[in-house]
Parts: structure tokens; sequence; C-alpha cells
């Protein structure tokens, strides 16, 4: 039995993938910048909660900081995720 080969009109490899024309371009300094940003932010949280520290185990304030905190490392994760999908799809 042989192999007929492809047949017309079949798909080909990577035929589904956008075009690398196409393709998103993610700026490595866009991201290091938007990462450099919330960072930024997170330290200032940080500060923030060692200024207002009442020797409490649990405060609003620390609540709230504490928040704050995780809004921005997701915010952070959620940036790098994007780029690396981006990436991936390239």
């Amino acid at each position: 039995m042989t192999n007929p080969g492809p047949t017309p009109g079949a798909p080909k490899p990577g035929q589904h993938l956008a075009a690398a024309g196409d393709a998103a371009t993610v700026s490595p300094a866009q991201v290091a910048d938007a990462i450099s940003e919330m960072l930024d932010k997170l330290d200032q949280v940080n500060v923030a909660i060692a200024d207002a520290e009442d020797g409490s185990a649990v405060s609003t304030a620390g609540l709230a900081a504490l928040d704050r905190q995780a809004d921005l490392l997701e915010r952070a994760h959620r940036v790098l995720a994007d780029a690396l999908a981006a990436i991936d799809h390239a």
C-alpha cells in the first residue's frame, strides 16, 4: 500500500497560526516599564505599612495594604503572562 501524500487542500502545519507579520509584538522595554511601575507602587505600599504600624496583629490599614499588594502583584503577573503568550503565539 502506498502513501498517496497530502490531500489537496489539506491544511499545512502552522497554517492556523497568525503570520509572523500579523503577530502582536511585545516590547521588552514596555513590559519592564510596566512591571517597574507596579513594583514602585508596591514599595510605596510597604512604606505606608511600616509608617502605619500600630503593633496590633491585624489592623484595617494593614489589611487594606495587603489587598493593594495582592492587586499589584496580580497585575504584574498578568502583564508578564500576556507578554509570554504573545511571544508564544508569534
